[in-house]
């Protein structure tokens, strides 16, 4: 297990912090991501854009703290970045040539240690969600993406769709966590 830097070390932009981040996590990412059979150079670009992504994330200030562990965060854009990829692939490869399986890789099992009591109920409560919810507050939320990116990305009719999508799933969500639903 690697000790994950303070994030203070990582807004710094501390060279080492983040070499210790790309060294530290480089072979689990590899493993993690093998499920879903993409060829080792993809991977390794992928790994790095990850960390790229991580390192841009913190120094524009996009990420000011982390919710989950940086482990967590990090292979959750890795995810995004393989998904990219397969979308990418099958849109270039003649129809039935490539089948994507779905591998149910959740982040949220990634690690679970060190979640807070309020953390724990927002898992579990988010779980309950419908399937089309979890998607979009994880693209906005976990993944980052504008409401433009969901709606290109998804094929949504317009951004009003996505933020009506999002703001009714929140809600939902919101009423879920209310203390009466405990």
């Amino acid at each position: 297990m690697t000790k994950e830097p303070a994030i203070r070390d990582l807004k710094s932009g501390d060279a080492q912090a983040y070499k210790g981040i790309y060294d530290g996590y480089r072979e689990a990412f590899f493993a993690f991501a093998k499920a879903y059979n993409l060829p080792q150079e993809d991977l390794v670009d992928i790994y790095q854009d990850s960390v790229l992504k991580l390192y841009e994330n913190v120094m524009s200030r996009k990420v000011t703290e982390f919710s989950s562990t940086i482990k967590t965060y990090l292979f959750s854009i890795g995810k995004f970045k393989i998904y990219e990829t397969l979308r990418a692939r099958k849109k270039m490869m003649p129809a039935g040539e490539l089948e994507l399986e779905d591998q149910n890789i959740e982040t949220a099992e990634l690690e679970e240690n060190g979640l807070t009591p309020r953390q724990e109920q927002l898992k579990v409560q988010f779980k309950k969600l419908g399937e089309r919810c979890r998607h979009i507050l994880e693209l906005f939320y976990l993944k980052g993406l504008r409401i433009a990116e969901i709606k290109e990305a998804e094929g949504y009719e317009n951004e009003n769709t996505v933020k009506a999508t999002k703001s009714r799933c929140l809600k939902q969500l919101k009423q879920l966590m209310s203390p009466k639903n405990d």
